[in-house]
């Protein structure tokens, strides 16, 4: 006497060999997500470098002394205007696209310390930069809102600004 039956459904090889595939997969989707979201900080931190030596630039070659206004969800550069005749001094936005305002992206948080102690975000300039290039020295920190700063953007008395990836 045989027996034949036929069995329906999957090994237990087959169902741990599906998991182990969809567990790869996960994973490599994980490790995209989270350089991308660095990649965007990244990115943020370069390009306010940039910003900041062209506004060094533009300083010197106007000649006008600029201004660095660091606020919660942008940033923007002003040029200080001498008002002899009405003995009013002031700070006047720019306008342009390169040195007007810019946004920070809502996920991105940026702190900025100016000598040993951190200085509140506000619609004054915090950094100065002189018609000579010289600048505020600075450090600024960006990094994603809420977890530790992933870039250090530093600015040096003498108009050397760096940007360093922190450990």
């Amino acid at each position: 006497m045989t027996y034949t039956t036929k069995m329906k459904g999957f090994t237990l090889i087959e169902i741990l060999v599906v998991l182990f595939i969809i567990s790869i997969v996960t994973a490599v989707a994980l490790l995209t997500i989270g350089k991308n979201e660095q990649r965007e900080v990244k990115r943020f931190a370069e390009e306010l470098t940039q910003i900041l030596t062209l506004a060094e630039e533009q300083a010197m070659l106007q000649p006008t002394v600029l201004g660095l206004a660091l606020n919660q969800d942008s940033f923007h550069f002003a040029s200080y205007q001498l008002e002899t005749d009405k003995k009013k001094n002031y700070w006047k936005p720019l306008q342009d696209n390169l040195l007007g305002k810019h946004r920070i992206p809502s996920d991105i948080e940026v702190n900025i310390k100016m000598g040993k102690e951190s200085k509140a975000v506000s619609h004054e300039p915090q950094i100065i930069i002189s018609t000579n290039g010289d600048l505020t020295p600075f450090t600024i920190y960006v990094g994603k809102q809420g977890e530790k700063p992933l870039y250090e953007i530093k600015g040096d008395a003498d108009g050397n600004v760096t940007n360093t990836l922190l450990s």
